[in-house]
């Protein structure tokens, strides 16, 4: 393990395969305390309005560093920011477990954010170790290990607060995720291997031409920038309707909790049984077929729910919306490592985090806004009628030709 040589699984081989092994450990153990957070800040004193502020600052820091750590991954190398990003943010749970005062949390917030800071560095490293003819199927497969956790945590996380409390208890599991954290951090610094060759950094820094660099794939690879434009809409698609689904569920449908709860189990556990299958289909069609299929029918689906009267329906359509939706991840990655080779793989990826993840922050807000304005259903409008906007887009102007296959 740790080199891009030898046994092959699913299309992986060396550093990928160590990153199936690790990284669902490693950041799937979050989820012991994740689905219960905003009630632990609330214990330590906290608003509402303070609970979204820490959000909000997660995910500015998130956000506003893809662009760069997608650069440095393409000059430095990966290996070191994946390492170093993984120790860092395993510093964020035994902040969180000494906090007295919800202020206390915020350098833990600020750390944690090292998670996904250098998720571009994350994906180029698992890119650069997969088979060309099975990318779809190796993203599917990390993506189906990553569900097993994140479908399994939360039962233990809430098992664990209702024994204990939720001070006592988010303790508990914030001790053990730091461990667990520290133990996969040192497992990638033994097991992972650098495989991308740094290049030559140019004689004098410029800001204008970092910044020109840091976007070169974009900017030169019409396949990429259609591609992140209509991942745009549809993440601002998805945003418009963050948080706000189980709002209209329970209120306008008239679901109960413990309905939906069962409709997001359905969810979880058809997602885990879908998604390889998902991803071997993709490998044998087109990627950009495969992407159109998750933007042209998330609409039908969404105006669907806004017309279900009872749990049966809401559970079909959102159990089919999961799959529907899905289906553009793992092809959107595959046709990213197509279209951009291992050296402009870094900032591709960097790129599109940076832009899609930028609709994820504000669509809940524009969300909540038509919602106030102009009613519930009409953040369900808006959430269709971008999603049919990407759509269009992809469908008249994603050129899928050009691949780079290495």
């Amino acid at each position: 393990m740790g080199t891009n040589s030898g046994r092959v699984f699913l299309g992986m081989r060396g550093n990928a395969l160590v990153m199936l092994v690790i990284e669902p450990i490693g950041q799937g153990v979050l989820f012991l305390t994740r689905t219960f957070w905003s009630l632990y800040v609330l214990e330590l004193g906290a608003s509402l309005y303070i609970l979204g502020l820490l959000a909000f600052i997660s995910g500015l820091i998130r956000v506003l560093m893809q662009a760069p750590v997608g650069y440095l991954s393409d000059r430095i190398g990966r290996k070191s920011l994946v390492f170093w990003g993984g120790l860092i943010s395993s510093l964020a749970p035994f902040t969180f477990f000494f906090a007295t005062r919800w202020e206390h949390l915020i350098p833990g917030v600020i750390l944690e954010a090292f998670t996904n800071v250098v998720l571009p560095a994350r994906q180029a490293m698992f890119a650069d170790a997969i088979e060309a003819d099975k990318r779809a199927t190796a993203f599917a497969a990390i993506h189906t290990v990553f569900s097993l956790f994140s479908t399994a945590m939360p039962i233990i996380g809430g098992f664990l607060l209702e024994r204990s409390g939720v001070i006592q208890g988010m303790r508990v599991a914030l001790l053990f995720s730091g461990v667990v954290m520290i133990i996969t951090g040192v497992a990638r610094g033994v097991f992972l291997r650098e495989t991308m060759i740094p290049t030559k950094r140019p004689a004098k820094f410029s800001i204008k031409e970092t910044i020109q660099d840091m976007f070169e794939p974009v900017i030169k690879l019409d396949t990429l920038r259609v591609a992140i434009f209509a991942a745009f809409l549809f993440s601002l698609a998805v945003g418009f309707l963050t948080n706000y689904s189980v709002v209209y569920a329970v209120d306008v449908i008239g679901l109960s909790k413990v309905q939906w709860g069962i409709v997001a189990g359905g969810m979880g556990m058809v997602g885990i049984v879908t998604r390889i299958p998902i991803g071997l289909m993709i490998d044998r069609f087109s990627r950009k077929l495969c992407i159109l299929i998750s933007y042209a029918t998330r609409p039908l689906l969404i105006l669907a729910f806004t017309l279900a009267t009872n749990f049966s329906q809401v559970l079909i359509l959102q159990m089919a919306d999961n799959i529907f939706g899905y289906v553009q991840q793992p092809a959107l990655e595959a046709l990213i490592t197509d279209v951009a080779s291992e050296e402009r793989r870094g900032r591709a990826y960097g790129a599109l985090n940076f832009v899609p993840g930028t609709a994820l922050m504000i669509g809940p807000v524009l969300g909540a806004y038509l919602w106030d304005l102009f009613g519930a259903a009409w953040a369900f409008y808006a959430s269709a009628l971008a999603s049919a906007a990407a759509a269009v887009i992809l469908s008249v102007f994603l050129n899928e030709s050009v691949r780079i296959e290495n």
